[in-house]
């Protein structure tokens, strides 16, 4: 056999190609439009859609849903955590530095619109008994999120409090907290400015204390 001259070239060997299920990736696509469905009648009003208003407003079969969940409190699991994975980078992570009423400001503001963006679809899924241990789960993990910013935004100010810095992390992350925005919002009857306003004055407070 000749060796290869010189200009021809030897070829390399091909790097290995991933080989993607298009079934699997399909499928995903429809599980999320049928989610992305579901939060859309939320959005407009309707607090208790079924699987029949999701699969006619998707555009596709209610045999298709069923194939694709368990039934509506899957679905509507499904369409929290793509709502929780779709704004949850609305909360960034500020240096600890600069005047705390400004981080304080910066950081309710990033909550109220996190929790303006997530909570329709939030209560809806939690009024749902069946569903209360689920959706508690990713609250969790949104929460231990949530104080990990506060940890890094107001560390100086919580750390000044030595023995109570424990005490007083546990209190911020209460008071900035979802259930907390859910509370003003639904059973105070405040507007998201009002609440918003509400929760930078405790924290302030807290923080000034």
């Amino acid at each position: 056999m000749n060796s290869p001259t010189a200009g021809q070239g030897v070829s390399e060997p091909r790097a290995s190609v991933p080989v993607v299920d298009g079934r699997r990736a399909r499928g995903n696509r429809t599980r999320d439009s049928l989610a992305v469905a579901a939060i859309e009648l939320i959005e407009a009003g309707n607090p208790a859609p079924s699987s029949r208003q999701v699969a006619f407003h998707a555009g596709c079969s209610l045999r298709t849903v069923f194939y694709h969940f368990d039934g509506v409190d899957d679905l509507l699991h499904h369409a929290a955590e793509l709502q929780v994975a779709e704004y949850g980078p609305l909360v960034a992570f500020i240096p600890p530095s600069g005047p705390t009423m400004f981080r304080v400001q910066i950081t309710c503001r990033q909550r109220r619109e996190l929790y303006e963006a997530i909570s329709p679809v939030l209560r809806v899924a939690k009024a749902r008994a069946a569903m209360a241990g689920r959706i508690d789960d990713l609250l969790d993990r949104l929460r231990l999120r949530l104080r990990t910013q506060l940890t890094t935004t107001l560390g100086p100010e919580i750390l000044a409090r030595e023995g109570f810095a424990q005490v007083m992390l546990d209190t911020l992350e209460v008071t900035t907290g979802w259930p907390n925005w859910s509370a003003l919002r639904v059973d105070g009857g405040h507007s998201a400015e009002a609440a918003e306003k509400i929760v930078v004055y405790t924290v302030s407070q807290l923080l000034e204390g």
